[in-house]
């Protein structure tokens, strides 16, 4: 009996300090417990001490709180521009790949892009000359996925030693990748340059470069067309 009637104090207790919590009231849900303990020790409860209710209702507010914790952190995730809607279209066309698989790809392109400022679309053409939108391929050389980066040369960029699979992250991969262009075209002055030095070619006629953005052109049309199928 005595038993019940302390739990039912204690979650009374626990959702007065909650409200006031919330209110940036601590102190007087503190008060608020101590009064209620007063209040049961008047009625002749024995063997409770204050820090037992205590410890009950900071663990009934801990339970009440959690949620609203774990709502706080959740993050919206990126919204592709219509732009970008129009290529997802195209390209799960041309290369046989899944929209829904395609769209977080999409968006990762186009946030690193801005951020590091690198042409989204760059970033969409490398991944489709390099891997065709796997995120797990790899070559014989270790270059690694969606942007076949080779992590120990960029090991400025990447620790792959305490994460061995972290550019099989399409995130991690694409930031990566978007560095590491960003790098060439300031040391190179020049995208096909930078191009060139990414796939590790000398070779005079840029026949990577080439490719790539010829890639892009086909993407930034599909844009302006409304994501229909072009040619090759």
């Amino acid at each position: 009996m005595f038993a019940t009637r302390i739990s039912k104090y204690a979650r009374h207790a626990a959702s007065f300090m909650l409200h006031f919590a919330h209110g940036g009231l601590l102190v007087a849900g503190l008060i608020v417990t101590l009064f209620v303990a007063s209040r049961i020790a008047n009625h002749g409860v024995q063997g409770l001490s204050l820090g037992s209710l205590i410890g009950a209702s900071s663990a009934v507010v801990a339970e009440e709180a959690e949620p609203e914790v774990a709502d706080a952190t959740d993050a919206a995730p990126v919204k592709l521009s219509p732009d970008l809607q129009r290529v997802k279209t195209y390209v799960a066309r041309r290369y046989q790949v899944s929209a829904v698989a395609l769209e977080p790809l999409l968006a990762a392109a186009q946030q690193t892009g801005r951020s590091v400022g690198v042409d989204p679309l760059l970033l969409v053409a490398v991944m489709a000359i390099e891997s065709r939108f796997n995120p797990f391929a790899e070559s014989p050389m270790g270059a690694q996925g969606l942007m076949q980066v080779i992590p120990k040369w960029h090991p400025d960029k990447v620790d792959v030693k305490s994460d061995r699979s972290a550019m099989f992250d399409p995130d991690t991969n694409i930031r990566v990748g978007a560095l590491v262009l960003k790098e060439y075209i300031q040391a190179t002055g020049s995208v096909q340059g930078a191009l060139q030095r990414y796939n590790g070619s000398s070779d005079p006629s840029a026949l990577y470069a080439n490719k790539v953005m010829a890639v892009k052109s086909q993407l930034s049309q599909a844009a302006r067309s409304g994501g229909k199928f072009v040619g090759v």
